[in-house]
């Protein structure tokens, strides 16, 4: 099993989202220090886990990818999803599947706050 950590967290709710090769729940993820890679159309699973409740019962997901060419930096929306969060307050997983290679960044947000997300993370998609 390959689940890596996710190092951005929201200090007010002390969120986290782990992305991993495999299917993910509370039980059977596992930290690890580096930065998580990925290749293009694999699964890419993630889990949200929050020390307090999500209130909201619809989240937004959104991976954006990050070109940081000289001279010009470019972000564009490579994946986005509003999705039910379920009857756990704590934590809400899923998978994302992403066809190019690059540097991204995921963000989940809860429909009532769009300004600020509850967490992100960089991540990795190399070549095949």
């Amino acid at each position: 099993m390959s689940i890596f950590l996710i190092t951005a967290c929201d200090r007010e709710k002390d969120a986290v989202i782990l992305l991993g090769n495999e299917q993910i729940d509370p039980s059977n993820f596992v930290f690890q220090n580096t930065q998580p890679v990925f290749k293009p159309r694999q699964k890419i699973y993630y889990i949200l886990v929050t020390k307090e409740p999500i209130e909201s019962e619809e989240l937004r997901i959104q991976v954006l990818k990050l070109d940081q060419k000289y001279p010009a930096y470019k972000i564009e929306v490579a994946y986005g999803r509003d999705i039910n969060r379920g009857s756990q307050k704590n934590y809400v997983t899923d998978y994302f599947i992403l066809h190019k290679e690059g540097n991204y960044v995921i963000r989940i947000f809860s429909h009532d706050n769009f300004d600020k997300p509850i967490s992100e993370t960089e991540f990795l998609v190399e070549p095949l």
